[in-house]
């Protein structure tokens, strides 16, 4: 049976998500925190580890794919959802550290589900995942896609520039100018039109309203 009073942590820049999932999911018996970016996250998470962590991708300051990366070197044991209108279908998108995806303005039925999945049992990883690749941002001014852009070597802990030849979301190896080891790295993309994964033909639905499917539509 799941444990319905599992730890939830729900991590969304829309007001309007957070206020009605933790609302939702505190009705059905789960203890829930909310934060607003991913560095509110990572506060919180010094303070208490949630069982379950559901996470926007598109986020101001630090994005959910920076987040979440972090969480799946530092708290293997959390089991990880992503969210976002970006991507379409219910496969996890390549590159993203999560165990399970929710698309966004699809309603809430799946959802449940996937959190409920979630408390049946723990999910314990090894920390570090070399197959999982460094997300970086690239400053909002920025649209050029030459100008270096700083990264943290996962085994040395120290940090240098690359210049990324490659496009938003394709995943590139490159060395660590320091200790050569190998680093898996992709940019945070730009918000855009949806990216389907495993669900081919499926569209977010743009222009829904949140009273409709419980998500604002292209977020």
């Amino acid at each position: 049976m799941p444990n319905l009073t599992a730890r939830l942590l729900i991590v969304d820049d829309e007001d309007t998500i957070t206020t009605a999932l933790s609302a939702i999911f505190r009705g059905l018996g789960y203890k829930v925190q909310t934060a607003a970016d991913g560095f509110s996250a990572l506060r919180r998470l010094r303070i208490d580890v949630p069982d379950i962590l559901l996470s926007d991708l598109n986020m101001p300051g630090l994005s959910g794919f920076e987040l979440l990366s972090v969480v799946r070197r530092r708290f293997p044991e959390i089991y990880v959802i992503a969210s976002s209108a970006s991507f379409s279908g219910e496969e996890v998108p390549p590159g993203i550290a999560a165990d399970a995806f929710h698309e966004k303005s699809t309603g809430l039925e799946r959802l449940f589900s996937l959190v409920k999945a979630g408390t049946h049992k723990k999910h314990i990883r090894s920390g570090w995942d070399a197959a999982t690749p460094i997300w970086i941002s690239r400053p909002e001014a920025d649209n050029s896609s030459m100008n270096k852009l700083p990264i943290a070597c996962p085994e040395c802990l120290r940090a240098f520039s690359l210049a990324p030849d490659t496009p938003d979301l394709s995943i590139k190896e490159t060395s660590c100018v320091l200790c050569n080891a190998t680093i898996r790295y992709a940019v945070v993309p730009r918000v855009g039109p949806a990216v389907t994964y495993g669900a081919p033909g499926r569209k977010s639905q743009c222009g829904s309203s949140f009273e409709d499917n419980f998500a604002p539509a292209c977020v």
